[in-house]
């Protein structure tokens, strides 16, 4: 037996999708019925929506993406969107017993119970939000991206007395510039 099918067989005594369907019973209210259902894997579907719950092959996590038509959302997105402060504690819970399982997928379950109504009613409104959300994310992340890079130069620049370019690196990151380095970029533009 190849590794890749005796840890198949192996996950498949945890009993993942076992507690999936008992967690997840009143995906059923919503209309969702099982498609399919893996070691790793349980699959919904109502209509052009897809709900995935899984339990990843690697990292023992368990999670869940609720697809609409092209696009797949994560019960990250789906908490952050609803609930900020539920988002802030947040941890896909990884699980390696059956007990350990049981008890993370109940939490996933209660988690997409609270939060996820709009996205399991299917509201084009709130996989809207969720679209402009994960493009917010992603102009701030490169935001922050960018800020670690040009941060270095902009305070060369400065130590450097080379005030103009240190005004115009500061100001490509005008967004996440700290008390300090606003003061500094003040001081630049006089200087300039």
């Amino acid at each position: 037996m190849r590794s890749d099918e005796r840890i198949e067989v192996e996950r498949g005594r945890l009993g993942f999708a076992d507690f999936v369907r008992q967690g997840f019973e009143y995906l059923k209210d919503y209309g969702f019925t099982e498609t399919e259902a893996l070691p790793t894997i349980v699959r919904y579907r109502r209509g052009d929506l897809e709900l995935n719950v899984y339990h990843g092959r690697r990292s023992y996590e368990i999670g869940l993406q609720i697809g609409h038509r092209e696009e797949q959302f994560s019960i990250e997105e789906i908490v952050r969107a609803t609930d900020p402060d539920a988002w802030e504690k947040f941890r896909y819970p990884a699980a390696t017993t059956q007990k350990s399982l049981k008890s993370g997928v109940e939490r996933l379950a209660d988690l997409m119970r609270c939060n996820g109504k709009r996205a399991l009613l299917g509201d084009p409104d709130f996989f809207a939000d969720l679209r402009r959300q994960r493009q917010s994310w992603a102009e701030a992340y490169a935001l922050d991206v960018l800020a670690r890079q040009i941060r270095p130069k902009a305070e060369a620049a400065f130590r450097g007395g080379r005030y103009q370019e240190a005004a115009e690196l500061y100001e490509k990151i005008a967004a996440r510039l700290s008390p300090a380095e606003k003061a500094k970029l003040a001081v630049a533009r006089k200087r300039s």
